[in-house]
């Protein structure tokens, strides 16, 4: 039994493989932005950040189902923290990636995420962009640690 190009893609952090799964119509679904990243260009640059910034990525659990869907739990580390997400794809009628969906949690975790790839990722684009990225991201994963603490409390969670 062959890996999956996903699994592969995360151990081996080859871009050109990785893209070749992929279809080029790839739509791919943010937990951090509501417009989607579209085509494998948008996809290229979009993973060639992750693969440089993220740690570690480990698989956690994958499910399979019959209509065409696979999902992917992971957890990785970010800036030093360890995050945990899931990675939902669907496939086209040639077997290739068309659509990625990820979601992280808790909250905070999007922000540590939000912080480590906006500023690289808009560095694609101009230092201007970049430098904003990095500005509005920076009080998020304060203000989210702040939130999670205290809600938490507030639940009575320990």
């Amino acid at each position: 039994m062959t890996d999956h190009p996903f699994r592969t893609a995360w151990r081996t952090r080859n871009l050109d493989e990785w893209m070749q799964a992929l279809s080029p119509e790839i739509v791919l679904h943010s937990p951090v932005v509501r417009k989607p990243f579209r085509g494998r260009a948008a996809a290229r640059e979009l993973y060639g950040v992750l693969f440089e910034t993220l740690g570690e990525v480990e698989i956690t659990s994958e499910l399979t189902s019959t209509d065409n869907t696979h999902a992917f739990f992971w957890q990785a580390d970010v800036g030093g923290r360890r995050i945990e997400g899931t990675d939902l794809l669907r496939y086209d009628e040639h077997g290739k990636v068309a659509e990625i969906t990820v979601m992280i949690r808790p909250l905070v975790s999007i922000a540590i995420f939000a912080s480590a790839i906006g500023s690289p990722l808009a560095a694609k684009q101009s230092a201007t962009r970049s430098a904003l990225g990095r500005l509005l991201t920076l009080p998020l994963k304060g203000i989210f640690t702040l939130i999670d603490i205290t809600a938490s409390h507030l639940l009575g969670l320990r």
